[in-house]
């Protein structure tokens, strides 16, 4: 914004263009953070449940676990585990899809987000400054 010519229509149109993108960033964040996923091995000894950024938040043995040898064992937890992180990786492309986004991963859109979040910021200072300058300017004049 032009603080020298400056025309209040501009700020309006800014301050609802901010608005809208602030709601927008804020929907989808809110979207990303739910996005859990859940997984059984093959055999249905161990379910998996992983949070929205992929960690396990649950794991789950059948009694039927206690039966097994341990490397048994170790590979259904890695696959309820992967079946857990794949579901929850196709949950997130329903919420954001691919194509949208340029087929980027589930951390680079928050990237992209964060970055979105910084320019906003940037731009909220510099039309302060820019109002701050007219203020100054309509101040000097009287």
């Amino acid at each position: 914004m032009d603080p020298i010519n400056f025309h209040p229509d501009d700020l309006d149109r800014a301050i609802s263009e901010s608005e809208r993108s602030v709601r927008t960033l804020a929907g989808a964040l809110d979207e990303l953070s739910l996005v859990t996923g859940q997984g059984e091995s093959r055999s249905g000894v161990v379910t998996a449940r992983v949070a929205a950024d992929g960690r396990l938040e649950g794991l789950r043995l059948s009694p039927r676990a206690s039966r097994l040898e341990l490397d048994e064992l170790t590979a259904e937890i890695v696959q309820a585990v992967r079946a857990a992180q794949d579901d929850q990786a196709r949950r997130l492309a329903d919420v954001v899809p691919p194509a949208s986004f340029g087929g980027l991963s589930a951390e680079a859109v928050t990237r992209q987000f964060q970055h979105l979040q910084d320019d906003f910021s940037r731009q909220v200072r510099d039309r302060l400054d820019a109002l701050e300058t007219i203020r100054r300017r309509a101040l000097a004049d009287d």
